[in-house]
């Protein structure tokens, strides 16, 4: 029988522009505000929209991720973490 691997996910919400360390297996942004949420001032993001990056089984990503608010209204960025536990 193969050996399962156990994981959690954290759900962290941002207001500011600053860096997101990663440190997990996948990583979900997702706009909830209405100003455009940025990555890596590179990747728009309009209210409603997501982007994500997973990785393959035991693989971690350890990147610091920018982002960034532009335009009026409310910034609200959700982040969704998948993070392996032992």
């Amino acid at each position: 029988m193969k050996h399962l691997q156990k994981y959690e996910t954290n759900v962290l919400q941002y207001s500011n522009t600053q860096f997101v360390q990663s440190n997990c297996n996948s990583i979900t942004f997702y706009n909830a505000g209405t100003s455009t949420l940025l990555i890596e001032q590179s990747i728009p993001l309009a209210n409603g929209q997501t982007f994500t990056i997973t990785g393959n089984e035991n693989e971690i990503c350890v990147k610091q991720f920018l982002i960034t608010f532009t335009g009026e209204g409310n910034n609200n960025a959700i982040i969704v973490k998948k993070n392996y536990i032992d």
